[in-house]
């Protein structure tokens, strides 16, 4: 990606001088799991706040290679000034998906950044190493924390997995309606479709694909290929293309998220509906507080609910029955609401 200016972003072995700091530090994650669409960054930006939690920021993601350095040698401040001033040279105040402010404090999914150093997305037996070294460095740059917080829609169905690897982790499983997941999800990649998304070019232009760059410049033709094809026939078509891929990839990733949970012992795992967390989130974070066994920094009532609006895309106002009783053919949660 060409930028207005050099960034400054760090080389891969700016910090190998300073790993040695990380041997002894023990992390306690605490995983926020949920489909895309359905609540996750309100959660996870609720429970940061309220607890003494270390997060992963957008600072963390691109300048990761130089935490260490910037920590014990100065350097921090720079940083994080010169990724706004990027940003903002960019055109990049929000996502674009959804209305969350783009900042170098704006919490992320580790997904990125496993991506960037493996060809998952997700944690896996390739990748977990460098994914405790990302928590370790959290933990280093937070010392006053208590726990790591983490999300990434991409493993939700995989918490029994990582609790092989990290036997202290915790979880916390939150969704929503399904129709509102599935509307939001089509919202979003329509979004995606339409005009430049520089952001989104940031977060996987370092990606590690087949071919690597070959490949991702073919990616890149044909995102603004179907942009521009969009431009000219209008929603219509992709809304409806996306109704039929996005409810196949819900209903999948639902079966995943209650099996996991069923997975899981009860100790380890916390299940949160995001209506009920929205309406009344003093309530749920003192649950919370008491199954993560942490302290308040923060008083649960300064969480400010976000309402989320109830219309759905044109796509979907006659196809809410037909999904739920889809779905309740598969997933057992769902069968006395679709009867």
């Amino acid at each position: 990606m060409k930028f207005p200016f050099d960034p400054g972003f760090p080389g891969r072995h700016e910090d190998d001088a300073y790993l040695d700091r990380l041997d002894d530090i023990e992390i306690r994650p605490v995983f926020i799991m949920g489909l895309h669409r359905s609540g996750t960054t309100f959660l996870y930006d609720s429970v940061s706040k309220c607890f003494p939690v270390a997060n992963l920021t957008l600072y963390h993601i691109f300048y990761y290679d130089r935490l260490l350095k910037n920590a014990i040698e100065g350097g921090e401040e720079s940083d994080r000034a010169t990724l706004n001033r990027l940003f903002r040279a960019l055109g990049i105040t929000d996502r674009k998906l959804d209305s969350v402010y783009v900042e170098d404090t704006t919490v992320e999914e580790y997904g990125w950044m496993l991506r960037n150093r493996s060809y998952q997305i997700s944690v896996s037996e390739n990748n977990k190493d460098y994914f405790t070294q990302i928590c370790k460095k959290l933990a280093f740059l937070h010392p006053e924390a208590q726990a790591i917080l983490l999300k990434n829609p991409w493993d939700t169905g995989k918490a029994k997995q990582i609790l092989e690897w990290f036997p202290n982790a915790r979880f916390i499983y939150i969704t929503r309606d399904p129709i509102f997941i599935l509307n939001s999800q089509i919202n979003a990649a329509l979004a995606l479709m339409t005009g430049p998304q520089p952001f989104q070019t940031m977060l996987i232009d370092d990606f590690k694909v087949p071919g690597d760059r070959i490949t991702k410049n073919a990616i890149y033709a044909l995102w603004k290929l179907v942009r521009g094809i969009k431009k000219v026939t209008g929603d219509g078509l992709y809304a409806f293309i996306l109704r039929q891929i996005c409810s196949w990839t819900v209903q999948k990733e639902l079966e995943g998220y209650y099996r996991a949970i069923e997975e899981l012992p009860a100790e380890n795992v916390f299940a949160i509906d995001y209506q009920n967390f929205n309406e009344a989130p003093k309530q749920h974070l003192a649950e919370l507080q008491a199954f993560l066994d942490l302290p308040f920094v923060t008083p649960p009532d300064a969480i400010i609910p976000k309402p989320r609006k109830g219309h759905l895309n044109d796509t979907l106002r006659s196809y809410e029955d037909r999904f739920m009783k889809r779905l309740s053919k598969k997933i057992k949660h769902f069968g006395a609401r679709a009867s």
